[in-house]
């Protein structure tokens, strides 16, 4: 099951209802800080539906936060969370330098955030872009 991120600057009303899905409380609020540019709305693609989405918030300096990772009950336990973030990360920010995430509500995706090479802080994951 392929998935591929997109960024959702101005999402169809096919991607709203989707994330209405995904985000049941606050989707139109998720939705209007990516217009404004106030954080990064990632969606994750199978066949051309919107399964998955995370949002990247600019922090300070090329630090981001990674957060609000979330797939549709139904593409559960199939890898989608896994695809969607390497897919994301094939095509971040140019300044983003740093990524953080707080799992402490969802401790499952420490397996797959060191697999990705973010490291365990204690109070947060982190993950460094290589300096090339």
């Amino acid at each position: 099951m392929p998935v591929y991120s997109e960024y959702l600057r101005e999402p169809t009303q096919q991607d709203q209802d989707a994330l209405a899905k995904l985000y049941p409380n606050d989707a139109e609020t998720l939705i209007d800080a990516a217009k404004q540019g106030r954080l990064l709305l990632i969606g994750g693609r199978f066949n051309g539906s919107l399964i998955s989405a995370l949002t990247l918030t600019p922090i300070h300096g090329g630090d981001y936060e990674l957060a609000r990772l979330t797939v549709r009950d139904i593409t559960r336990r199939r890898g989608t969370a896994r695809q969607l973030l390497i897919q994301c990360m094939k095509d971040l920010p140019d300044d983003l330098r740093s990524m953080s995430a707080d799992i402490s509500k969802a401790p499952e995706l420490s397996s797959l955030l060191t697999e990705l090479g973010f490291e365990n802080l204690g109070h947060c994951w982190q993950w460094q872009r290589s300096q090339s």
